[in-house]
């Protein structure tokens, strides 16, 4: 009993404490501008305090991503509309041994706030943390928006996954990057892409010559991490951050053992070179000297954590048991990390993960295996576009050959020229990238 009264009124102390400090631990977040994101949070903090629209939003994302500068931006926000904000770094609770519902139940009694917005930060670090937004959010009182891990979906509950709605907080696309930049942008959108809207592209292609730094957003560009840094110290900023995924965050995933997170570190090695991604899980096992059961739980843990994008071969679903998927890196970023420690960054193969990371989250990504075959197959609104990527890919043939051979409706040629004609586009890299 003693124990248990001590430890809560350290916790009163930490509480009082960290809402005094707060204002100090964010001062920088006051001068750097918010990711497009932030708009539709500050809308959503908006709703409820306008029509007291209460919910859980969980905003999970790669390490690097910017969560705890989104939710510092955030609270001063919420600050300049009421006092009722409650913040908890849950890293920082756990550490200090503090229970995440026992320390939000204890802030409400300190601070007694009748209409709170709780702000909670890596809270996959609370054992308990879904069975807390859970019980909370039955209580239908409160608006929670708390940030993790990619992995943060695993962990969760059916129960939890169904009342709470989902923000991935992916890497900068090149628009987003130039906007925290300072720069001012204006998106044009995918859509223009997948409608062949030759103004528009061509106002996408004039943009991207006009920003320029496509190269430097490739290898560095699409984690905000490492927008202040020099180069040197940005790759090593964002090789650390690799190692934390490694080796921290596959454990949320499974409890791998150490022998084996440094086979998935040089697992990584393997897939950052750009001849690692047509890849076969037996190549692979021999490589490093694990089962291939291991190894196909390492790629499975590498995507559920968010690092990798995972796409299928095309064809039936025996083809895509029997095929190794193609793997690319959500954030190029990681992968221009990694290949630095060795060699020179390839940006073709940089160019592809962006891609991959643009169009994975507008419909189904596939790729077709073989030689000659598609970079991708782009499922999307039941048509089909065949998708080829490359510095140097300013040839049609093969993507009318692959239009005819997967049934695709229309082609898109991601290089250096500029064409539209009814069933092909050609567009500049820098144009492609420019549309968001």
């Amino acid at each position: 009993m003693t124990k248990m009264v001590i430890t809560m009124v350290q916790l009163e102390d930490y509480l009082i404490r960290l809402v005094a400090e707060l204002p100090s631990r964010f001062d920088y977040v006051r001068k750097l501008r918010g990711r497009f994101i932030l708009d539709e949070l500050i809308e959503r903090v908006n709703d409820y305090l306008e029509e007291g629209k209460t919910g859980t939003i969980l905003l999970p994302g790669l390490r690097g991503t910017g969560k705890t500068t989104l939710l510092g931006q955030l609270y001063f926000y919420i600050l300049s509309k009421t006092s009722e904000v409650v913040y908890i770094p849950v890293d920082e609770l756990s550490l200090l041994g503090f229970n995440l519902y026992e320390s939000i139940e204890k802030y409400i009694e300190l601070f007694r706030p009748e209409k709170p917005i709780i702000l909670l930060d890596e809270v996959h670090y609370d054992k308990k943390w879904e069975l807390t937004l859970k019980v909370l959010h039955d209580r239908m009182r409160y608006l929670i928006i708390a940030t993790g891990s990619s992995a943060l979906r695993l962990r969760e509950s059916p129960d939890l996954a169904r009342r709470a709605r989902h923000i991935d907080v992916k890497p900068l696309t090149f628009l987003e990057y130039h906007h925290l930049k300072g720069e001012k942008v204006k998106r044009i959108g995918l859509e223009a892409l997948f409608e062949f809207n030759e103004d528009l592209l061509g106002k996408a292609i004039r943009k991207g010559l006009r920003y320029g730094e496509y190269e430097r957003y490739l290898r560095l560009g699409s984690l905000p991490v490492a927008l202040e840094l020099s180069e040197r110290e940005a790759y090593e900023t964002i090789f650390m951050l690799v190692e934390r995924i490694v080796y921290k965050d596959l454990k949320e995933v499974r409890n791998f053992d150490a022998s084996t997170l440094d086979s998935a570190m040089k697992l990584l090695f393997v897939l950052a070179n750009p001849k690692g991604e047509r890849f076969s899980y037996e190549r692979l096992s021999k490589t490093l000297g694990v089962s291939k059961s291991t190894v196909i739980e390492l790629v499975r843990a590498f995507v559920r954590s968010g690092l990798l994008i995972e796409i299928p071969p095309v064809g039936s679903l025996t083809k895509k048991v029997r095929k190794s998927p193609k793997l690319k890196f959500l954030s190029p970023s990681m992968r221009a990390s990694i290949v630095h420690k060795f060699e020179s960054v390839d940006e073709a193969a940089l160019l592809e993960d962006a891609v991959a990371f643009y169009l994975h989250s507008v419909g189904r990504l596939e790729y077709e295996p073989g030689k000659g075959g598609a970079d991708f197959l782009l499922i999307r609104n039941g048509k089909r576009y065949v998708v080829e990527v490359g510095l140097g890919k300013d040839d049609s043939s093969q993507v009318k050959r692959s239009i005819k051979r997967l049934k695709a409706e229309k082609g898109i040629v991601i290089g250096k020229e500029f064409d539209v004609r009814d069933d092909i586009l050609m567009i500049p890299w820098w144009g492609f990238l420019a549309l968001i």
